[in-house]
């Protein structure tokens, strides 16, 4: 089997015949930067600098054709066919975490929307799970599959995790989700994962952009400010469809009316009327009223996180804006491979 090893930190592991270089990277323990696991956030960028690797189809949106011919991949997707040296950018940790893999039981299931669940979750009472608002877990599945969903709840909220999980398939994980599984199903999951975390000791005022059940994590922020006491302005952009996938449009607008300096703003690309409903707020797509009502982003931290399009764009355009790309904060959420070759007609390799 390929061992690979990073550099500068000349950390090893062992990848699977087949295995991405990501997913064998974290079975190993070690927490490299990434997002979304499908190709497109480039997150996970790292430059090759001995041996040979293949993806499972073509080139992945991700990186471009002159960062490929620079020695450049995307670890996500890219598959050792021998030993590997790879350049990382440094392994980030959230401070006083540690990624466990954890039995846990579903507490409780409740359809917060037409196609997305809330999943409530309880770990074994002797175990400690600590994690920050931002982070997301895997639930393990047969045949070594993973699902990756963010962790909606705070720690501040109490033993259960929550998690908002929106339908992707009919056969899948999700559709069992959503047609088999019952309070008191045994799961085992792994986490917490992921840098996308709110630096709470950043002097500037944090900006909000959620788009679909991208929202999950920013929930998990605002409920931990909340639980804190933290009364930093915050501003939360939430773009939908339609008016029923902003399943949590009544707490957030009550939060509004109680929390001074917190404002929400809701953003719909689809139709104009719940039923006998009229819409009268923002149209269009979330990151560009982001950017009509905020010409100048050079004064914030800007936390996103939703599907590749809108992170794509938000990476590509917010930058134009005077954004500082190191105060821009990402997760970009994708179907899992196998799902979205589904999706797509195509066969897994």
């Amino acid at each position: 089997m390929p061992q690979i090893t990073l550099v500068p930190t000349g950390q090893s592991f062992v990848a699977e015949p087949g295995e991405p270089v990501l997913a064998a990277a974290l079975r190993a323990g070690l927490n490299l930067p990434h997002s979304c696991k499908g190709g497109h956030c480039a997150s996970c960028r790292a430059r090759i600098l001995e041996g040979d690797f293949a993806y499972p189809r073509e080139r992945p949106p991700g990186i471009t054709e002159e960062e490929a011919r620079s020695g450049y991949a995307l670890l996500c997707q890219a598959r050792a066919l021998t030993d590997l040296r790879v350049e990382t950018r440094e392994i980030r940790h959230a401070p006083d975490v540690e990624v466990k893999s954890l039995p846990c039981r579903i507490e409780r299931l409740d359809r917060v929307a037409d196609d997305v669940m809330a999943v409530f979750l309880r770990l074994p009472a002797v175990e400690e799970f600590n994690y920050r608002p931002g982070q997301y877990l895997d639930v393990m599945l047969a045949e070594g599959r993973r699902r990756s969903f963010s962790i909606a709840s705070a720690p501040g909220d109490g033993r259960l995790l929550e998690l908002h999980v929106r339908r992707a398939s009919s056969s899948g994980f999700t559709g069992q989700l959503f047609d088999s599984m019952r309070a008191g199903t045994l799961l085992r999951i792994e986490g917490p994962l992921g840098q996308f975390w709110l630096r709470t000791d950043s002097p500037r005022r944090p900006l909000m952009v959620g788009g679909g059940t991208g929202y999950a994590p920013l929930r998990a922020m605002l409920r931990q400010l909340i639980a804190t006491g933290d009364r930093r302005p915050v501003t939360l952009y939430w773009g939908a469809r339609a008016l029923p996938d902003l399943y949590e449009r009544a707490w957030l607008e009550q939060l509004e009316r109680e929390r001074p300096g917190f404002s929400y703003r809701p953003v719909l690309s689809g139709p104009s009327t719940d039923g006998e409903q009229p819409w009268s707020g923002r149209h269009g797509l979330v990151h560009q009223v982001v950017l009509a009502d905020h010409p100048d982003l050079s004064g914030l931290d800007v936390y996103a996180s939703g599907p590749p399009a809108m992170i794509e764009a938000i990476r590509s355009e917010f930058p134009r804006s005077g954004l500082p790309r190191e105060q821009l904060f990402f997760d970009s959420f994708d179907y899992a491979p196998d799902t979205l070759a589904k999706l797509q007609g195509t066969a897994v390799r």
